[in-house]
């Protein structure tokens, strides 16, 4: 047997159970690495998750993990990225929550860990778009930073989430949130994740300017929402809070 089948066999032997195939050893030792294996996973989708292993304490977190680990095994070389599917894998079991608006805070929860960690661009700034002159402006296009993100909820876990992830108790108290259609967006300021709920006017530029669109044609939806004086002026409004939150990126 070469090392290299050794290797995988010892991997598969900890992370899928049962005796090493062909190998001879210390059982009680293998079960030290598998313990250790569990752990590790349960710690990364901890600290990927702060908020919703508060809320369902660690027995029950803990419970979730096993469920998780056994239908999604690890398969990435960075322990980071362990949890991708956990909003998913939480929406499909619902009924087997405390509450239906856990799949919802998985879903913000693990766009924060991607904004966290996207790509850094420079920011687009005031001095930039001060120097586009008015017969450039309709045809202008725009970047969204790598950590941009819009996610639509049907329960209000924000303040939640917030009110959790700020609390010094870990069994601080709070309200179960209120059912409701709305939508978050979430980017990164420097090295900080940000988030904040949105209009669907302004979440309607923010996608078009995802899918390509213009200046021009980000005033033509406002002009469609029956804002025909102020088109232009309601899009520079949104642009300057855009640019002031660094969630515009500047050109390569």
């Amino acid at each position: 047997m070469s090392l290299a089948d050794l290797q995988r066999r010892m991997q598969a032997a900890i992370t899928a159970g049962g005796p090493p195939p062909g190998l001879a050893g210390n059982t009680q030792g293998l079960e030290v690495y598998r313990g250790a294996w569990r752990a590790r996973l349960h710690e990364a989708l901890r600290t990927n998750y702060p908020v919703l292993h508060r809320v369902l304490g660690d027995a029950a977190f803990g419970a979730l993990a096993d469920d998780y680990m056994h239908a999604h095994p690890s398969q990435k070389r960075s322990i980071r990225w362990f949890g991708d599917c956990l909003p998913d894998f939480v929406a499909g079991r619902i009924d087997a929550l405390p509450h239906p608006a856990l799949a919802d805070l998985a879903r913000m929860e693990w766009r924060i860990c991607l904004a966290f960690d996207a790509a850094d661009r420079v920011p687009l700034g005031f001095e930039r778009l001060a120097r586009t002159t008015p017969e450039d402006w309709p045809r202008l296009c725009f970047r969204l930073q790598p950590g941009f993100a819009l996610i639509d909820l049907e329960w209000s876990v924000a303040p939640v989430w917030r009110e959790l992830s700020e609390a010094d108790d870990p069994n601080h108290p709070v309200a179960p949130p209120e059912r409701l259609d709305n939508t978050i967006l979430i980017w990164r300021k420097d090295l900080t994740p940000m988030w904040r709920s949105v209009l669907p006017l302004e979440a309607a530029l923010l996608r078009a300017i995802e899918a390509g669109e213009s200046f021009a044609q980000l005033c033509g939806r406002v002009l469609a929402e029956g804002d025909e004086d102020k088109a232009a002026i309601t899009v520079m409004r949104y642009l300057q809070q855009w640019v002031a939150d660094e969630l515009l990126a500047a050109e390569r």
